[in-house]
């Protein structure tokens, strides 16, 4: 009886430790663009099967390209890039693609301005070829469930910080701790640009000076 007992806790903790993680790492995500991760569709398994892919649920993000404004829609075209935990996408040199969605009314070229950083919850509904340029290219389109832009991401600056009574003290192998010496992103992780906080006046040192030099009498050489 003892063991069942044990057993049955073991399990309701581990269920409740799980629960709690997948509810912390939605948490994590934009209301607009929550959704349940095990039914997420990605970006490579819709290029890889784009026809049976279809009708499903996408989480994608990016950089945008180009918002045109039709008669009773809006299409915004987006370079893909992967997304971060947060849902923010993390822009590289890298991209599987582009992709085009699909926004009920009128959105502002200002507001959706080129070069913004944006990600859709939305459904997939399948490949719309056209050009960009003269190119021929086939583009995923999803119809928008629900968008987050994002604001510019300031300039993160490294510091090192070599005080030692810092709690921002780090130390390159032992990391945190009271022994720690490590370039730090101030404050919590980023520091803008122009906050000169850390900056300190130079420390002024004591001019050296010379010791008088000993003359050593010459040795007598005795006969």
């Amino acid at each position: 009886m003892k063991f069942l007992t044990a057993t049955w806790f073991r399990s309701l903790l581990l269920a409740g430790v799980s629960l709690a993680v997948a509810s912390g790492c939605a948490s994590r995500l934009p209301e607009s663009i929550q959704a349940d991760k095990s039914e997420l569709t990605s970006f490579a398994q819709v290029m890889t099967n784009p026809t049976a892919t279809e009708g499903s649920l996408v989480r994608w993000g990016g950089i945008i390209a180009e918002v045109r404004n039709r008669a009773d829609h809006s299409e915004i075209e987006v370079v893909a890039f992967e997304l971060r935990g947060t849902g923010r996408p993390y822009v590289s040199d890298n991209t599987p693609g582009r992709f085009r969605v699909r926004l009920e009314g009128f959105a502002d070229p200002e507001i959706y301005a080129k070069g913004r950083t944006l990600t859709v919850l939305g459904t997939y509904q399948g490949l719309v070829v056209d050009t960009i340029d003269e190119f021929e290219y086939s583009f995923p389109t999803v119809v928008s469930r629900g968008v987050q832009l994002w604001s510019e991401e300031p300039q993160r600056v490294d510091v090192w910080h070599h005080d030692m009574y810092s709690p921002w003290y780090r130390h390159r192998l032992y990391g945190t701790g009271p022994y720690r010496v490590h370039p730090y992103y101030f404050p919590y992780g980023v520091r803008a640009d122009g906050d000169n906080r850390d900056i300190r006046p130079p420390v002024q040192q004591r001019p050296q000076q010379e010791r008088p030099q000993m003359q050593r009498e010459p040795v007598r050489q005795q006969h």
